[in-house]
Order: structure tokens, then C-alpha cells, then sequence
């Protein structure tokens, strides 16, 4: 199972925060899936005018019983 992670950086304000979003309810089969609903997301985040940097990245979970 995969999970994204997506972390970004929003000017809110005077000041920029940073946001992170482990999205645990959107566990994916596949790496090759993951990735390109990350890659969705990020595209839509890096239009809006608050956004300053991110970082997205899709984090293997192994099964029960699997080595770590």
C-alpha cells in the first residue's frame, strides 16, 4: 500500500506556514498510481497565489506481517 504525503508552504498573511497533508485515507495499490495523483494535486496547489513551496512524496506501508 502507498500513501501520499504532501507538505506545503502557504503565505498566509504576514507570515507562511507550512501544511502537511499524510493522506492515510488514500492508500493506493501501486507506486505508479501514487505518484500520479500526487502529481495532480500538486499541479492544481502550485496555481494558487498563496502558494510559496511544497514538497510531495509517496510513502510505501507494508502489509501486516511484511518485513520493514
Amino acid at each position: 500500500m502507498w500513501i501520499p504525503v504532501i507538505t506545503i508552504l502557504w503565505a498566509l498573511g504576514d507570515g507562511a506556514t507550512w501544511v502537511n497533508f499524510p493522506m492515510v485515507n488514500f492508500p493506493f495499490s501501486s507506486r505508479e498510481t501514487c505518484y500520479e495523483y500526487v502529481n495532480q494535486v500538486r499541479n492544481s496547489i502550485m496555481q494558487d497565489p498563496q502558494y510559496i513551496e511544497g514538497y510531495s512524496v509517496c510513502v510505501e506501508i507494508p502489509s501486516k506481517g511484511e518485513p520493514t
